[in-house]
């Protein structure tokens, strides 16, 4: 019961999806689940642009929807956070000063520039995958995307993401190599950004930077899919 309990908290807190626990922040035991949090919007995301592929045949429409989904089912936390760190850690300030900027609520012009940056290397990215195989790769980049960067944080993590790692291998053999490069890549593309807001924060990590590696580690993940799935 525990671990339901903690799993309903994780979706409550971290996604948009119909399940209500409380308003209270996320237990450790939530934060540990969240690679089944991006599981399910990674599924759900897959499936809706899929859907428009059938209903459109147009790479650009299945792409965006793709986007939005990531973003909306997530109700945009990730993406929040993200925007947050751009306002932070970007500005000529003091480590204090940085953390304030990434308190407030409203979003300046790092978060725009951020924003557009990002968001043209996500639908590009999205724009080179088959929509057949979004249906397997958004829940992989989602899962591994939110494993690297809860990694550091929840150790306990690495259960499930073994487990998640050998699942994946075990389904998708003639892609073994790809999909072991693209875990490594994950965990080092988060620990990177963790690193950097480290750094400028003056050795603070707020749950900002969480969510801002999460979103580097998904876009790096689809940017690397051609590569990786090369890796035979």
């Amino acid at each position: 019961m525990n671990l339901l309990r903690a799993l309903a908290a994780s979706f409550s807190y971290f996604s948009i999806l119909p399940i209500r626990h409380s308003d209270e922040a996320p237990s450790s035991d939530a934060i540990a689940l969240l690679p089944i949090v991006g599981l399910v919007i990674g599924g759900l995301a897959g499936l809706g642009a899929y859907g428009v592929w059938l209903l459109t045949q147009s790479t650009i429409a299945t792409a965006i929807v793709a986007w939005i989904l990531s973003i909306a089912l997530s109700g945009a936390i990730h993406v929040d956070g993200f925007l947050d760190c751009c306002d932070g850690l970007f500005a000529m300030a003091s480590p204090q000063r940085r953390l304030e900027s990434m308190r407030d609520p409203h979003h300046g012009t790092y978060a725009i520039v951020g924003m557009a940056m990002i968001s043209a290397l996500w639908l590009y990215a999205l724009a080179q995958i088959p929509a057949v195989m979004l249906l397997a790769v958004l829940p992989f980049t989602g899962i591994f995307a939110r494993y690297g960067a809860v990694l550091g944080r929840q150790p306990r993590v690495i259960i499930p993401g073994l487990v998640f790692g050998i699942l994946a291998v075990y389904e998708l053999p003639a892609y073994r190599w790809g999909v072991l490069a693209a875990i490594v890549l994950a965990a080092v593309v988060a620990f990177a950004v963790e690193a950097f807001a480290r750094r400028r924060l003056g050795g603070i990590l707020s749950g900002d930077c969480y969510g801002a590696a999460i979103v580097v580690t998904e876009v790096g993940l689809l940017l690397a899919y051609p590569a990786l799935m090369r890796l035979q």
